[in-house]
């Protein structure tokens, strides 16, 4: 749990960019939900379940986000690709 300098809670949970890595407040970056065959797609009212992958409101972040592959993650220890 993150706390200000003076002890106190912020006023809203902070998330990085997975672009620029940049943090910002939760309220003001859109999240995107991997789905089953459709790839990455938005939710806006963040409650798709799933890991989010948050984008900052910088154009250039979502270029580069627009050219991103989701490749399925290997298992560890398992008999990979």
């Amino acid at each position: 749990m993150q706390r200000t300098d003076s002890g106190e809670r912020p006023a809203s949970p902070a998330r990085m960019c997975v672009v620029c890595r940049g943090r910002f407040p939760k309220s003001s970056l859109r999240r995107y939900v991997l789905a089953e065959g459709a790839g990455l797609v938005p939710d806006p009212r963040a409650v798709l379940p799933g890991r989010g992958h948050y984008l900052c409101a910088n154009p250039e972040c979502a270029e580069k986000f627009s050219k991103y592959s989701v490749r399925p993650r290997r298992r560890r220890g398992g008999q990979g690709e």
